[in-house]
């Protein structure tokens, strides 16, 4: 039995080129077009393109970020996906 290669993926985490690209797969599939793609656009409106002003307390701002993080790892696995399906 041998081992398959772990490689660093966009979430920090390691996966064999398999699960990598099944994740990406499954993110474009979800996120790449319509209903998906039009709620990922609103995700992005709540988290990434939101400004907070000064004086946000540090637990609301630790809470965006986290939000902002995974909005962006949705982003780049559907990003990735598409290539793949290109």
């Amino acid at each position: 039995m041998t081992k398959q290669k772990v490689n660093l993926s966009i979430d920090g985490r390691g996966y064999t080129d398999d699960v990598e690209k099944d994740l990406n797969s499954k993110a474009y599939g979800l996120f790449g077009s319509g209903i998906g793609k039009q709620f990922l656009e609103y995700l992005e409106g709540i988290s990434t393109r939101n400004i907070y002003p000064p004086g946000t307390n540090i637990e609301t701002l630790a809470h965006a970020e986290g939000a902002r993080w995974i909005v962006a790892v949705i982003r780049g696995r559907t990003q990735l996906g598409k290539k793949q399906h290109d």
